[in-house]
């Protein structure tokens, strides 16, 4: 309670002497209003917040200018999640008849975001479509809206309140709304309404054309179809929308080239893209071909060269490999260590990471679940143990 009073004295100081010299003025000295006020107060500092609540409540009856007192005791329990004795506050705010139409306005809002930090999404909802035609509230109200229905995945309506919002003026919310015709794709898709699915990651690319998990999923749709062709199209723009999810299209856009009988054309692709990137799993990629194609010794002498001055995880386990592979004896044991630590690390390592908060994760999300940001969370670079000098 010691920290309510603290945010609490500020206001206590300035609304005291104000009611106070409200109350005297309509009533010719009366200090009635004010000796109610400090009851409140008296109530807060020997942690009694249900009866100060009651007072301060009651006060609204005495003048409609405390209604700010009361708008701001309820936004101080919200803050430190006492959101029941914020919703009480601001719901008997809005009940009492004699409020302005701002102040009513004001109460409607804070109402909605108390029942919002409530997880009553419903209720909130309704308070806000409230003051979608108040001009001073009704920016707030959509940005709230967009959150209420990406938390119930009615992504049509989000994209409305989005589209909306931007008509007004207000911020850019094309990759958002890209992302939720991927959501709506996706959907479609499961479905098995496989022509709705490409109409809206067309609409998601008109949107954002930098949105590579519209292309991500047009591969894969691609792919799912036997059009290989289409697929490699879909997959190569990745790299050139954001190069930080290449790693994702590496497997199914080298098995695409493949199905096509070019696998030369593959691995030219494959080397243009690590000559910008030498993370781990290009590096990866590219020696799985040439152990393939080239056999053990070439594909010895390109991962030393690549590890002296780009040393990562998964290189350094497929060097292990290859040379655990060439023979057996005593020589070996500090080599099979080697493997076992690199394959535990790999293994338990976190792969994907936001760039907005550092979340940190396993398994790719197109929406951080710690900021709410989208398009954030990327494959990580610390697969590389080393940087290059």
């Amino acid at each position: 309670m010691i920290e309510l009073l603290w945010l609490l004295l500020p206001v206590a100081a300035a609304s005291g002497w104000w009611v106070a010299n409200r109350q005297a003025a309509k009533s010719g000295g009366s200090t009635v209003g004010s000796a109610e006020y400090f009851k409140g107060l008296n109530y807060l500092i020997n942690d009694k917040p249900d009866q100060a609540i009651e007072v301060l409540t009651r006060m609204a009856d005495v003048d409609q200018d405390t209604a700010e007192i009361h708008l701001a005791l309820g936004n101080l329990f919200r803050r430190r999640g006492e959101v029941d004795r914020a919703i009480h506050i601001h719901g008997s705010l809005i009940a009492r008849t004699h409020l302005t139409v701002d102040q009513r306005h004001g109460a409607v809002l804070e109402l909605g975001e108390d029942y919002l930090r409530a997880g009553l999404f419903d209720r909130a909802e309704a308070l806000f479509q409230e003051l979608l035609d108040q001009p001073d509230y009704m920016e707030v109200a959509i940005s709230r809206l967009i959150y209420i229905f990406q938390q119930e995945k009615d992504w049509c309506q989000a994209i409305h309140y989005c589209d909306r919002l931007e008509r007004m003026g207000g911020e850019s919310k094309r990759k958002e709304t890209a992302h939720f015709c991927c959501e709506l794709a996706e959907a479609a898709s499961t479905r098995g309404e496989g022509v709705e699915a490409k109409k809206w990651l067309l609409d998601a690319l008109r949107r954002d054309p930098g949105c590579a998990r519209a292309n991500l999923l047009l591969g894969g749709f691609a792919v799912q179809a036997g059009d290989y062709r289409a697929a490699i199209e879909a997959l190569q723009a990745v790299e050139r929308q954001d190069p930080g999810y290449f790693p994702e299209v590496i497997a199914p856009l080298g098995a695409c080239f493949v199905a096509v009988g070019r696998p030369d054309e593959w691995v030219q692709y494959l080397r243009e893209v690590q000559a910008r990137d030498h993370g781990g799993r290009v590096t990866d990629a590219l020696a799985e071909w040439l152990l393939q194609r080239k056999g053990e010794e070439a594909t010895v002498q390109f991962l030393n060269r690549e590890l002296q001055t780009y040393p990562t995880l998964l290189g350094l386990r497929r060097l292990v490999e290859i040379k655990l592979a060439r023979g057996e004896g005593a020589e070996y044991a500090d080599l099979q260590a080697l493997h076992a630590i690199s394959t535990q690390l790999l293994n338990n390592a976190a792969r994907y990471r936001c760039a907005a908060c550092g979340f940190i994760v396993k398994t790719l999300h197109w929406c951080c679940p710690s900021c709410q940001q989208w398009n954030t969370i990327k494959p990580m670079a610390d697969l590389v143990i080393g940087t290059p000098r």
